[in-house]
């Protein structure tokens, strides 16, 4: 089992995580080594040898609520807004870039609100001196913020450049696979096109010979392009332009073939079980040709004289990528001697030969009504 990798963006964000924890670590040292050292510290910063902050609104209680409602909820809000940027930072620090910044306005946030706070207390407690130190630990922090933003800007702007260079390549490059898309739906038509053609030129000229089997070798070669035209034509329409569901190109070419059968006697019903198979344009070709062959097969020796009946025509995908193309008819059935091996019928030559190239087996059956063909194949499972 893999192990999954892990990006060098978390190497650096565990080194600031650890850097911060650090800072914070030696301020926090700093602070209880002043308190040590100066046991007097506290007192000092709590002295209240002073007026408190109400006498300088004479009293006047709505001034002295107004101030003291403004200070406090301006503080609520900058803890608020700080804990939010940390909980920001913390879920999401391994995708935000220069989340170390964020940190440093929460900082500075937290500073601000602790100043307006501290305005609210001294309105009734004259901590002057405490006041006096939190404005300078604000002030402090303010401006390495502010250093902190103003080296950090230019990184930032790189990185919108960078970004927006990404994107005008990412739409450059889909405007190309468009393209490239585009030209391949036109070559397919054009194919599809092309073997139309050829079809009809076949068809014309059976149409100008009196021996009935050069007509049937004409009508025979007019069918298998046709197999191969759709193909092309299905691709054209098709979502991925490299394969084909073959489950539906069998049935297209199954219904194309019996309708072009026509003539006297009973209809051959078809009947389809096709599973989705998705496989690649030239193992498409083979398979539909070979299906092309089994099928006339079956309508040219399965029901001879008029006689009616049904093909069915089955796909199966198996794991691996391992597939089976049967097409079983109800008509006479095959001469026990019959051998798909030795049989020297232009079909059945075809056929080996085709199986041969696709790596394929196939087998010859009679059953208890009719023949059983089936061709036994892999598809590679990426459809190539």
């Amino acid at each position: 089992m893999s192990t999954p990798g892990i990006s060098p963006g978390f190497f650096a964000t565990s080194r600031s995580a650890r850097g911060g924890c650090f800072a914070i670590g030696i301020v926090s040292a700093l602070a209880i080594a002043a308190f040590v050292i100066w046991p007097g510290l506290a007192e000092r910063l709590l002295t209240t040898d002073f007026l408190p902050h109400l006498y300088c609104y004479s009293g006047n209680s709505a001034l002295i609520w107004t101030h003291v409602v403004a200070d406090a909820l301006i503080g609520i809000a900058f803890f608020a807004i700080s804990l939010t940027l940390g909980y920001l930072v913390y879920k999401a620090q391994r995708d935000i870039p220069f989340h170390w910044m964020f940190l440093a306005f929460g900082v500075f946030i937290i500073a601000c609100g602790a100043t307006h706070m501290v305005e609210a207390f001294t309105m009734w407690v004259p901590v002057y001196v405490l006041s006096a130190v939190v404005k300078i630990s604000t002030a402090i922090v303010s401006v390495m913020t502010a250093a902190v933003l103003v080296l950090t800007v230019p990184k930032m702007l790189a990185l919108v450049r960078q970004a927006k260079a990404s994107e005008e390549i990412t739409a450059k490059l889909r405007a190309s696979e468009e393209r490239k898309e585009a030209l391949l739906r036109e070559v397919h038509h054009r194919v599809k096109n092309n073997l139309a053609v050829i079809c009809s030129l076949f068809y014309f000229q059976s149409t100008h010979t009196k021996d009935p089997e050069t007509v049937q070798v004409f009508r025979d070669m007019e069918r298998r392009v046709h197999s191969m035209a759709l193909v092309h034509g299905n691709l054209y329409d098709a979502d991925k332009l490299g394969c084909i569901d073959f489950a539906e190109y069998a049935h297209d070419l199954a219904q194309d073939i019996l309708s072009s059968h026509g003539g006297p006697g009973a209809p051959v019903l078809l009947k389809t079980k096709l599973e989705r198979v998705i496989m690649s344009v030239d193992l498409a070709v083979l398979c539909g040709l070979i299906l092309n062959e089994l099928i006339a097969n079956a309508l040219k020796h399965g029901f001879p004289n008029g006689v009616g009946g049904q093909i069915k025509v089955t796909l199966r995908g198996g794991p691996e990528g391992k597939c089976s193309l049967c097409v079983e008819d109800s008509g006479v059935g095959i001469p026990d001697a019959a051998d798909v091996n030795t049989g020297k019928s232009m079909g059945l030559r075809l056929v080996r030969s085709l199986t041969r190239q696709i790596r394929g087996s196939f087998e010859l059956l009679k059953v208890d009504r009719g023949t059983l063909a089936c061709l036994h194949f892999t598809v590679d499972p990426h459809g190539r």
